[in-house]
């Protein structure tokens, strides 16, 4: 168990670059160098993690501490990954909502908000080319992004009708299973504490495809119906969650601490983690019968086409907000080109839009 902690400890505080790069260095220290598991055993539990809703290298993370150590394994691990994510993203919401209106903070904000847009569009990218590979996810896609974007339409009732979509384009109705699939969707209600909970556990239940996605999953309801934050620090929350090592989706706990100060960056925290470790721990004895499915592989196929087109809306919506001027759009293309051509670590692309805006609101 104290390998367990000490390892995920680390990755959580120098894990660097997103889920990516965090699978790739559990697959090089605890399957190569510590052998943990097999190579195989690895490829299927990442294959699974992947096709379930959540962050994808937290649950890989959750699942891999499961197969060393069982489920106080599988607990200690997603803890100690989390952790120092926590502990610094809190740290940096007491500093934003404390000083954010100092000349120093909003010049780091304007050219980090700026490489943001950059970083999303890159991923957007290549998640799209792995997700949208026919005309039949380029459909879904398309009318997943007009859904979200013109009309306004709920992003969970998107993606089922997504998934439904994927299901009717690829599932092979030959063999009929009485298998079924049930969605519950957690109501808001009074205190404000269920409230922070129940919003974030039910974003930690439908995050298909990364971390990424909680973008317009939170948007549009943190900002345009509850009102919790303003577009400019709901983007400002994505910037610092981005330069904090660990899960991306940590961002949650920004929104919380914005909402209830540290008892609320906890709360929204908690919430959307449950679900990445009922998932895991429960499902992870039967994780290699759930991709044989036929229709389920065919419901997440094309749910995926779906989050592809609400992160494109979501872009869309924000770039208002980071792009406002020149200056700014000329750290949005650099920076994609940084990150997409030249495969710039998006740790340096933000450090350098930071430099970049800084030094660019005293020249302004």
């Amino acid at each position: 168990m104290r390998e367990i902690i000490s390892y995920f400890l680390k990755i959580g505080l120098l894990g660097f670059g997103g889920p990516m790069a965090h699978i790739a260095m559990m697959d090089e220290e605890l399957i190569e160098k510590r052998k943990w598991t097999s190579k195989e055993q690895f490829l299927e539990g990442l294959a699974v993690c992947q096709m379930l809703p959540g962050p994808a290298s937290t649950q890989l993370g959750i699942y891999l501490g499961y197969v060393k150590g069982g489920i106080l394994g599988g607990v200690l691990a997603g803890i100690s990954f989390i952790l120092p994510a926590f502990v610094i993203i809190t740290f940096l919401s007491y500093i934003y909502f404390q000083y954010g209106a100092l000349p120093q903070i909003q010049g780091l904000l304007y050219g980090v908000n700026a490489v943001v847009i950059a970083i999303i569009v890159s991923s957007l990218h290549k998640m799209g080319k792995s997700a949208i590979t026919d005309g039949k996810a380029a459909a879904i896609f398309l009318v997943s992004t007009g859904m979200l974007y013109f009309l306004k339409i709920n992003l969970l009732i998107v993606l089922i009708l997504g998934g439904l979509a994927g299901i009717f384009a690829y599932h092979q109705f030959t063999q009929p299973k009485k298998q079924y699939i049930t969605l519950i969707p957690l109501m808001m209600v009074e205190p404000t504490v269920t409230r922070l909970f129940t919003f974030f556990f039910k974003v930690g239940a439908f995050i298909y495809g990364g971390g990424l996605v909680i973008i317009p999953f939170i948007e549009q309801e943190v900002v345009e119906k509850l009102g919790w934050m303003t577009k400019p620090e709901f983007l400002a929350g994505i910037s610092l969650g981005q330069v904090t090592p660990g899960p991306v989706v940590i961002t949650a706990a920004f929104i919380g601490y914005k909402v209830l100060g540290i008892v609320g960056a906890l709360v929204a925290a908690a919430g959307i983690f449950i679900p990445s470790f009922l998932f895991i721990l429960a499902a992870a004895p039967y994780l290699s019968k759930v991709r044989n499915v036929p229709w389920v592989k065919a419901f997440l196929k094309g749910i995926n086409a779906a989050v592809i087109g609400a992160i494109l809306a979501a872009t869309l919506q924000l770039l208002s907000t980071a792009i406002m001027d020149i200056w700014t759009l000329m750290i949005m293309l650099i920076g994609f080109l940084a990150i997409w051509k030249y495969k710039i670590n998006s740790l340096y692309a933000i450090a350098g839009s930071a430099i970049l805006g800084i030094g660019l609101t005293y020249m302004i």
